[in-house]
């Protein structure tokens, strides 16, 4: 006699984007396996163009369904277009007009239903749904992310297992009694495979299993579709390739011995999102100037490197782009651009730490209540505290925007820093604002600040 089986089984499909002939491969393959329920966790439009097509095949199999942030920002399109066709990168700005031009009435009233959240109970295993986190649908959870956030996050869950996408990361880890599941891509997956990712979850009344699968689909049919809709021919090496578009710009010419060196490279690509930006180019380069001299008149001080020197540059030369989007929380306007361009060269660590040090210019300090802050380990976090502190005192030293400080020197004890500035007239006004936005500065350096221009003006 056959024993009964005791189990369940969930297939965990998320990050569809688009793509109909990976997420029928992945359903062909999960229907051989007894699947209960299929759960489904958002970001189902994207880069193949397939978006009304996937929303129905997940309709004919009753996934149980959640919205992603990629869905939500194809929805808001109409009301964004105008100052996302200035800050987003070409290709990116293309797939949001592409998917909000093509995608049906039933489907956008479909996704417009969608819950940011599902939860679910499997033989007496509280599961949480969720897109990115928890904490925020465009959290990104991944294999790297420190185990304190894990913790944290573990402890607002209330829940034993949390099913999370967005990162494209496929991991299963186990904090405490709380299991954090990622199923990896199906539409899009990355890491140079190029198979759709997704995972079978078997629930018993003990355990809980995790089978990560890939599964090889009809990709010459996704690269042939995106031709016919005039979608950027970069698309199809995304999908080829199995890496996202900044991997693929990375990659480019990496043979060639004349390329140019990788700052060389990063400043060219941070520059051009500034501009894009429409960035005020005399006050940046001046902030981004002092902030330099300050760093390395405090090297011996902080005792940071050539790399922490380049993401204080890059941040300072981004840190007022949100004035892009209006003055009103500019500073908040100028971590989501950067967070959000697909052109920045960086690991997702570098690019949370320049959108942070860019973030803290102003109002708020660092804390822990912020995502992407707590998303940092301990090292990460205290290194975006000092060179946000010295930004914000470059911030404050042209407080004019009429370059009025020349150059800083800084005079070093162990109680205090003090800094004098080489002013070409009166620079009250700045030396009162970088006083006043000292407070970061002070509390990464534990010292006071003292400012004081060297010809007595001030």
């Amino acid at each position: 006699m056959a024993r009964k089986t005791r189990s369940t089984k969930i297939a965990l499909l998320s990050d569809i984007h688009g793509n109909l002939p990976a997420l029928e491969a992945v359903l062909e393959d999960a229907a051989q396996e007894g699947i209960a329920e299929i759960w489904n966790l958002g970001d189902m439009l994207g880069y193949a163009p397939f978006p009304n097509e996937v929303l129905r095949r997940l309709r004919e199999v009753e996934a149980v369904s959640i919205v992603g942030n990629y869905d939500r920002k194809v929805l808001d399109f109409a009301c964004k277009a105008d100052a996302w066709k200035r800050t987003k990168p070409p290709a990116k700005y293309i797939a949001f007009q592409w998917n909000d031009a093509h995608l049906e009435g039933k489907s956008r009233h479909l996704l417009r239903s969608l819950p940011e959240q599902v939860r679910r109970n499997v033989k007496g295993f509280d599961v949480l749904m969720v897109h990115g986190s928890p904490a925020s649908i465009d959290e990104l959870i991944g294999s790297t992310t420190p185990r304190q956030r894990l913790a944290a996050l573990a402890r607002a869950a209330h829940a034993d297992v949390v099913v999370c996408g967005h990162s494209h990361d496929p991991f299963a880890r186990r904090i405490g009694e709380v299991w954090f599941v990622n199923p990896g891509s199906v539409g899009r997956p990355e890491g140079g495979d190029w198979r759709a990712s997704y995972a079978i979850l078997e629930f018993s009344k003990e355990d809980l299993n995790v089978d990560h699968r890939r599964i090889a689909y009809d990709i010459d049919r996704v690269a042939r579709a995106v031709h016919a809709a005039g979608l950027p021919r970069e698309f199809v090496d995304v999908f080829r390739k199995g890496k996202s578009l900044d991997q693929l710009r990375g990659d480019s010419g990496s043979s060639d011995a004349r390329r140019p060196r990788r700052a060389d490279t990063e400043l060219q690509t941070v520059l051009a999102l500034a501009q894009r930006c429409r960035y005020e180019r005399a006050h940046t380069h001046q902030v981004t100037r002092l902030a330099l001299m300050i760093f390395d008149a405090l090297k011996e001080v902080h005792r940071m490197g050539v790399r922490d020197r380049s993401l204080l540059h890059y941040a300072a030369l981004l840190h007022d782009i949100g004035w892009a989007e209006g003055p009103q929380g500019h500073h908040k306007a100028s971590m989501r651009l950067i967070l959000s361009d697909s052109g920045m060269p960086f690991g997702r660590a570098e690019r949370q730490m320049v959108a942070l040090i860019a973030r803290y210019h102003r109002k708020a300090l660092p804390s822990e209540r912020h995502e992407h802050y707590r998303n940092l380990g301990e090292s990460e976090q205290r290194r975006v505290c000092a060179l946000a502190g010295i930004l914000r005192v470059a911030d404050g030293l042209d407080r004019s925007h009429n370059s009025i400080v020349r150059g800083v020197q800084c005079r070093v004890s162990d109680r205090r820093i003090v800094l004098v500035c080489d002013v070409r007239e009166t620079a009250q006004a700045e030396l009162q604002s970088a006083a006043e936005k000292a407070d970061l500065f002070r509390e990464a350096f534990g010292r006071s600040l003292v400012l004081k221009t060297a010809s007595g003006r001030g």
